[in-house]
């Protein structure tokens, strides 16, 4: 269940710095299961105070590397290397902003999530970067490049 769509341009002011969510939120119920869109590797995890335990899946799709950020996670998840199909996160209603329980998720082209959010400091900034495909919707690239998503 899609809630809140990437690059939502909402009316409140959380997000300041660009106006816009940068990512997309799906309301599940606390302890959902992520799974593996593909092979890869839970390359980093933190805690941050507004997106609560986030937990980066990297992963390689025709030549190109991609970083799928998932925040607001039950728990931090297991670093390491996991199959298509494995769970790799729950989902879950931590960090400060959140409204209720759900997964918010955001895919970086090339894997570059910090550098991505440096230069997110404007609604010009996604624009460009949403346009140039550095940062996708993750739920129209799965639904267009896996044939069988989890």
């Amino acid at each position: 269940n899609k809630t809140n769509p990437f690059g939502f341009f909402p009316d409140w002011g959380n997000y300041k710095a660009t106006g816009t969510h940068i990512g997309t939120d799906f309301a599940v119920v606390v302890g959902t299961p992520v799974f593996a869109p593909t092979d890869g590797d839970m390359y980093k995890t933190e805690v941050n105070q507004y997106k609560g335990n986030v937990g980066i899946y990297i992963f390689e799709h025709k030549g190109i590397t991609w970083g799928l950020e998932l925040c607001h996670l039950k728990e931090l998840p297991k670093l390491g290397k996991y199959k298509e199909g494995a769970i790799i996160a729950y989902s879950g209603n931590t960090g400060g902003k959140t409204t209720g329980p759900h997964l918010h998720s955001v895919l970086h082209r090339d894997a570059k999530v910090t550098r991505h959010y440096q230069e997110l400091q404007s609604r010009e900034a996604f624009l460009r970067l949403q346009k140039e495909g550095v940062i996708v919707d993750c739920l129209e690239w799965f639904r267009a490049n896996v044939s069988n998503p989890v």
